[in-house]
């Protein structure tokens, strides 16, 4: 297990102190890119040539000079744009197929396309995750959060067949927990590696797009049994001035006022630090006759200096959504062995009618720079439980939500 936070006395702060418990899941998720794997690969006689998008060139590198025997100096790849990856092309095993053909036909350019049946079927998915939380509040504070997490380990299954495991504990079972900059007095997550199910890989905000989801939605039933507001409590517990920043920032851009917004409406709120970025969401949902519409999402985000706002922002909107619509709507469940959703119809993400209106704003007060394309997704899935439950007073503690609610 990896135990990396662990702050005060939880076992003191819960024994014979009234406990507060909750247990949250996530699913196996697939990538789903839009653009479906492909590769282009030459052999010829003391050359390999390969067009592909991947996020490993160096591994693609290695891999064609053992297929084909050519050196690996002489490998020469052209890493294309991709139509979306997501942590998928982490893998190269859709560029190894399109090498050991085009190994049989030396001369002869090869190109390969999964069909989206196929990339469904044979990808690495985002590892299903399980949580347990334990807690306690008084006088309006929360005092204790101890939060267990397992899944199969990330680390070991895609390093094992890419690189090498690295020894020690697996700090990516807890990533989105551990690291959060709470100044919660008794503060404890431990994280476990289940039994490996199957090759799982790198998904969008790996480790804390699920772990976010149960620290977070933990954090709002304490603050809630507290009698705090969310946003407020937050800030007292919050001991990150970046973070602080981001947190104020969303309250002043939503007019934050609490989650109660009138009848059939509710507010929600989530903050997450992943990858040195500090996060901050809040989103807006009405019940309508057709099911729950999400109205409005303010984003507010730090990462540094920003060199391209309109790219930066649409970073921020695009992690969002693909939070959003992965928590509403998407699941990967088997049969036999078998994936049983292999296409959109099945796995269905986040529709246009049903996009929100976002609102975002970088900061760039934060010291260092750093990248935007995971922060985002992470704050998403509990902004919008948590919108829900001010709506509805449903708590939704199981993705995909569809399962429980229907979505306008």
């Amino acid at each position: 297990n990896s135990r990396w936070r662990d702050d005060g006395d939880g076992d003191g702060a819960l024994n014979g102190a009234t406990v507060i418990e909750s247990e949250y899941r996530t699913p196996f998720l697939a990538h789903a890119a839009l653009e479906p794997l492909s590769a282009t690969v030459l052999v010829e006689k003391d050359r390999v040539t390969i067009w592909t998008a991947t996020q490993v060139p160096h591994v693609v590198r290695d891999a064609a000079a053992e297929v084909t025997g050519v050196d690996a100096a002489n490998v020469i790849i052209h890493a294309l744009p991709a139509g979306g990856s997501f942590g998928r092309r982490l893998d190269h095993d859709y560029v190894v197929q399109a090498i050991q053909i085009a190994a049989t036909t030396p001369g002869t350019p090869i190109k390969t396309t999964w069909s989206r049946e196929e990339d469904m079927s044979h990808d690495f998915p985002r590892p299903l995750h399980m949580a347990r939380g334990r807690g306690t509040v008084a006088d309006g504070r929360v005092l204790a959060c101890d939060l267990d997490t397992i899944s199969p380990s990330l680390v070991a299954s895609w390093f094992g067949r890419v690189f090498i495991v690295p020894p020690g504990p697996d700090a990516m079972l807890v990533w989105g927990a551990f690291d959060q900059p709470y100044a919660i007095p008794n503060y404890r997550v431990t994280g476990y590696a289940a039994p490996p199910l199957m090759p799982v890989g790198s998904w969008r905000s790996p480790g804390a797009c699920s772990n976010s989801f149960f620290h977070e939605r933990f954090l709002s039933e304490l603050i809630h049994a507290s009698g705090a507001d969310p946003l407020e409590e937050r800030l007292r517990l919050i001991d990150h001035a970046d973070s602080r920043r981001v947190l104020e920032a969303v309250g002043e851009m939503s007019n934050w006022a609490g989650a109660d917004i009138g009848p059939g409406r509710g507010r929600g709120i989530a903050f997450a630090y992943t990858h040195g970025v500090p996060v901050a969401e809040v989103i807006d949902v009405t019940m309508t006759d057709r099911g729950l519409r999400i109205d409005e999402v303010w984003i507010a985000a730090d990462c540094g200096t920003v060199f391209d706002p309109v790219n930066a922002e649409a970073q921020l909107t695009g992690a969002a959504i693909f939070g959003l619509g992965h928590a509403m709507n998407c699941e990967l469940t088997y049969e036999n062995h078998a994936v049983q959703q292999t296409n959109f119809d099945a796995f269905e993400g986040m529709r246009l009618y049903q996009t929100p209106r976002f609102h975002p704003r970088l900061l760039g007060r934060a010291e260092r720079v750093r990248g935007l394309g995971e922060p985002a997704t992470a704050p998403a899935a509990p902004a919008l439980a948590d919108a829900i439950f001010a709506a509805t007073s449903q708590r939704l503690r199981e993705m995909p939500f569809n399962k429980f609610v229907d979505f306008a």
